[in-house]
């Protein structure tokens, strides 16, 4: 039953996409020439994000999804561990409503400290 379910078309392209990015990624020349921004920039957020446990063994522990490559496909985690790739414009809202919620809570401790 898990066979099947590993060999969804979803999962291949999932497998596919995630390798080949992972190629691209770790050559820089490219990674520059070859992939989109907010795509190298959600890569490297979900790595950042990651068990470093899970980055060094080669595999997560929550799910088991090979790490890093299958974090570099558009599929989510089906843990929590990841959401699905976003859009370059979902990704933009996403940066600007963390950075304005990262601003409110600043001017909100500096006008505690006044």
């Amino acid at each position: 039953m898990k066979m099947q379910q590993d060999l969804k078309i979803s999962n291949i392209f999932a497998f596919i996409t995630g390798h080949y990015r992972a190629f691209l990624y770790y050559r820089p020349v490219l990674r520059i020439l070859l992939m989109r921004t907010h795509i190298v920039e959600q890569i490297q957020w979900r790595i950042a994000k990651m068990d470093v446990d899970c980055y060094t063994e080669g595999s997560c522990k929550l799910c088991g999804c090979e790490t890093p490559a299958l974090q570099m496909a558009n599929k989510a985690c089906d843990k929590p561990c990841y959401p699905e790739m976003m859009t370059k414009k979902e990704w933009q809202k996403y940066l600007k409503d963390g950075k304005l919620l990262a601003r409110k809570k600043l001017e909100l401790r500096d006008s505690k400290k006044e």
